[in-house]
């Protein structure tokens, strides 16, 4: 058993995925308080503030998984969008372009620490323009880093991808597993 420090929905289901058992538990740190710009250099802080906060919460009674992503678009730092305008701005500039979704991981047990840091670039097709509008009604872009679902509505404009599909949806599990297995 691991408490992962997420309250994705999508992180828990890659876990599922891979019956890992788990509890997911929030971390308690407020992405809000960082001020980096650069997409990797906030990955890399979110995932420290949160593993410092989770630690001092839950210590280490039971292995802790903090993770948490960024998308980078033309080297720009998109978070969460606070509306959907703003998502729209988000897609608008990924549309045709290439964005790269970052992730960092922490793993800590008593037997071990381990970080992963982890980019997956996607070369995106020019974004039809009446499933883009739907997307955005949809709301599924919400909690999501760019308005990005690599799993439903970004699926279907990758011309080319490099990295895995699991980082691009927030847990690099591949570069995880040989740890999560000594770990549980």
């Amino acid at each position: 058993m691991l408490r992962l420090c997420s309250t994705s929905k999508v992180r828990q289901e890659i876990l599922q995925s891979f019956k890992i058992p788990f509890v997911a538990s929030d971390s308690g740190f407020d992405e809000e308080t960082l001020n980096a710009e650069s997409p990797k250099t906030f990955a890399y802080e979110a995932a420290l503030g949160k593993y410092a906060s989770a630690l001092e919460c839950y210590g280490l009674e039971i292995p802790l998984l903090i993770a948490d992503s960024v998308v980078s678009c033309n080297g720009i730092l998109q978070r969460k969008a606070k509306n959907a305008e703003e998502a729209n701005a988000f897609l608008q500039a990924q549309s045709g372009g290439i964005l790269s979704v970052i992730s960092c991981a922490i793993l800590h047990c008593s037997a071990f620490y381990y970080m992963d840091m982890s980019a997956t670039h996607l070369v995106l097709e020019i974004f039809d323009k009446n499933a883009m509008e739907s997307y955005l009604k949809s709301g599924l872009w919400k909690n999501k880093a760019g308005a990005v679902m690599i799993e439903g509505f970004h699926k279907h404009f990758i011309k080319k991808q490099i990295g895995t599909t699991y980082n691009a949806m927030g847990l690099n599990i591949e570069a995880l597993l040989p740890f999560l297995k000594e770990a549980v």
